[in-house]
């Protein structure tokens, strides 16, 4: 089971509202703690209502930092990004040195002409 929770930073910590008709609150000093605390409350509630199935609750948080969150959606793009172009150099690398080795260049050649060891070219080829 999934539930939303809105997060806010209060003075003493968190603050977690669960929206709904059964909606609730907690309040811990940690987001974690509030986590783990609303998991709790819903399956009481689950268990209360006579629905035992409930045994794994996941807590999704939306967490209200004005300027900090839509900085830390912009790293997490960032990253993202990063990961694909490392993604496609590798892929790059990978072909440039196949065609080197197609060309008849030995694994020492190559190593010398990326700056890397023999070893890493092996890696590379294989």
């Amino acid at each position: 089971m999934e539930v939303k929770v809105h997060a806010e930073r209060t003075a003493s910590g968190w603050s977690a509202e669960v929206a709904g008709p059964d909606g609730f609150t907690v309040t811990a000093r940690r987001l974690d703690q509030c986590k783990d605390l609303v998991a709790e409350r819903i399956k009481t509630l689950a268990e209360q209502a006579g629905n035992a199935e409930v045994c794994d609750v996941v807590v999704r948080v939306d967490a209200e930092l004005p300027g900090i969150i839509c900085d830390l959606e912009a790293a997490k793009i960032k990253m993202q990004e990063a990961q694909k172009m490392q993604d496609e150099a590798s892929a790059e690398i990978r072909s440039v040195v196949t065609r080197m080795r197609d060309e008849g260049l030995t694994m020492r050649d190559i190593a010398v002409l990326l700056g890397v060891s023999p070893q890493r070219v092996a890696q590379l080829l294989g």
